[in-house]
């Protein structure tokens, strides 16, 4: 492996607690950074690799826009009640740490893949694998709703060699392109050979934050106010606002600069949007678009205006997402004459941030009990974080902002639970939904997000679920806990808690639950052998974990089994006092 890539792959290693031979790291590496191409959820880069026997390919992810999808279930979540033509990527990764282009390997890689593209694979499959299969066969199934009637696929070849230059491999790639195109499933196919240069560009910008240049037509400064830098009305053109601020380098659109929206796109048949639509649509109407339409509001930390071009990075829109998603899918008829106001504001203040999304947004029909459940209680749980995590090793953090703390080298990822990875422990580990949290993840943060994230709940059950959930992977990924129990940590979770404190369990807002709480982090987070021994001893009563697969991790049984059996367990081995 080249000298540079293994110092990157180091960092990653450290950074995520990767462990496992250099070659399995190195797949997790490759798979992570294009992962993050994709989407910025926080996940565990462990669950992106696969145990078992699958030659040829190293990963397989799917993507409906930005939602990563990791089970079947989650297709049908993905697709239910939302705008037709959705953008849907399907990826394949190869991951070898040689220095050297092999013409062989290609080949093997685009075997591998036309095999799990075809309708009976010949090539042995792992439950990971055949869990992806499935999710793409559905996917195959909802095409009616899928942007230009098929899936794009992106084929992924990495090495640490210095760029392909052979004409064989390069005859080699183009040969796989083809091939791939040949199936007929996918409206665009990409083939992709990342060298040891390209490939520590996407590691980068896994944490690297967005950043641009846009050109604008004018600009005037607002007077100076507590806490905001600078502040400003710009004018641009429609076209430059599509191009430097909603594309990515890819040309699509940057879903995560919305992330801080109280809406997502409502699609383009929505009253306001198709009023929007109709302008747009009219050539004439479209020179009156910019004194039509209320604009766009853009926070950032880091605003800088030189002459015509103002520079601005890890920008969030927080109002006129509904705009910037309709200029953006009329982005080929829109013409230079079509004008557009931004108000820019340079802040880091995350309370400023509140008062700007609530108040840019108080114009718009948005439930308030919504509104409080995803800002305000959202924001207490941070805040609790941080006054809990003071003085304490290895302290947990709620990122309530995305890729809050990706410039803290000092901080392991695994460390970090942004909302939906929070609500995916508190849901397992207190509502008793590990099933919703494995298979469901999106559900908790949409339909359930006002059960999730209720305001009357004591925080220190969203802290101790969390931190339940931490020590679960840290015992598993230091083989003090079998590694075959990862694919069962919601569930673990949960028989944590009816193991520790039986099945009268206090009410989530009662004083009597802090208590409760304290007695699981007093047990989860002893390092003794008689602690680590019982937790080995419960993961391997509380199912026959060989028989689990993706369909039962779903069932509401074997959530009531796995409850029963956490309880039996309790009775014949007591938990330490």
């Amino acid at each position: 492996m080249h000298r540079i890539v293994k110092s990157h792959l180091d960092d990653f290693s450290r950074k995520y607690s990767i462990h496992g031979t250099e070659d399995r790291k190195f797949e997790s590496f490759l798979n992570f950074s294009i992962f993050r191409k994709f989407c910025l959820n926080s996940i565990d880069p462990n669950f992106l690799r696969y145990d078992g026997a699958d030659p040829g390919i190293d990963g397989v992810m799917i993507f409906v826009e930005d939602e990563y999808i990791s089970s079947p279930e989650e297709v049908e979540d993905a697709f239910s009640g939302r705008k037709r033509d959705l953008e849907v990527s399907v990826i394949f990764t190869q991951a070898k740490t040689s220095e050297k282009w092999d013409k062989s390997e290609i080949n093997n890689f685009q075997s591998a893949v036309l095999d799990f593209l075809s309708e009976e694979s010949l090539y042995p499959h792992s439950p990971y694998m055949k869990n992806q299969k499935t999710i793409f066969e559905k996917i195959i199934n909802n095409v009616g709703k899928i942007k230009n009637g098929k899936p794009v696929v992106e084929c992924y070849f990495a090495n640490t060699a210095a760029p392909a230059k052979a004409r064989e491999i390069l005859a080699a790639r183009d040969t796989m392109r083809k091939s791939v195109a040949a199936t007929g499933f996918f409206s665009k196919v990409t083939v992709s050979l990342l060298d040891r240069d390209s490939l520590v560009e996407y590691w980068k910008a896994t944490s690297g934050g967005t950043e641009t240049t846009l050109p604008i037509l004018g600009s005037a400064a607002f007077i100076k106010a507590p806490n905001i830098s600078e502040a400003y009305v710009v004018t641009c053109r429609a076209n430059d606002f599509i191009n430097f601020i909603l594309k990515d380098d890819n040309g699509k659109l940057r879903q995560g600069i919305f992330d801080q929206n109280v809406r997502d796109f409502l699609g383009k048949d929505a009253e306001i949007n198709s009023e929007i639509s109709s302008t747009l649509d009219n050539a004439s109407k479209q020179v009156g678009f910019g004194i039509l339409n209320n604009g766009v509001t853009i926070i950032s930390p880091d605003i800088r205006m030189s002459g015509l071009e103002l520079f601005i990075k890890d920008f969030q829109i927080v109002n006129g997402c509904q705009t910037s998603n309709v200029l953006f899918e009329h982005s080929d008829a829109i013409n230079n004459d079509t004008t557009l106001m931004l108000k820019v504001v340079e802040t880091s203040d995350p309370n400023v941030v509140d008062d700007i999304v609530k108040s840019t947004n108080r114009q718009a029909k948005v439930n308030e009990d919504q509104f409080l459940s995803t800002v305000n209680t959202t924001k207490k749980i941070e805040e609790y974080f941080n006054v809990r995590g003071k003085g304490v090793d290895h302290r947990l953090y709620f990122e309530r902002r995305t890729n809050q703390y990706d410039s803290h080298d000092n901080i392991k990822a695994v460390r970090v639970f942004d909302i939906r990875e929070l609500a995916r422990c508190f849901s397992s580990m207190f509502l008793d939904k590990p099933e919703v949290a494995s298979r469901y993840p999106n559900r908790l943060t949409k339909d359930s997000v006002d059960l999730v994230f209720n305001s009357s709940y004591n925080e220190e059950v969203y802290y101790v679920s969390a931190f339940s959930l931490y020590r679960v992977k840290m015992l598993i990924s230091n083989g003090r806990v079998e590694a075959k129990f990862g694919k069962l940590r919601w569930h673990i979770i949960m028989a944590l808690k009816y193991y520790l404190l039986g099945e009268d369990v206090p009410k989530l807002n009662s004083n009597k639950i802090e208590a409760a709480c304290k007695k699981i982090e007093k047990f989860i987070s002893s390092n003794d052998e008689s602690t680590v021994s019982l937790v080995s001893m419960l993961c391997g009563r509380l199912v026959d974990i060989e028989n689990i697969n993706s369909d039962n991790l779903k069932s509401l049984h074997l959530v009531q089994s796995i409850k029963q059996n956490a309880l039996k367990f309790r009775k014949e081995n007591p938990p330490p006092e």
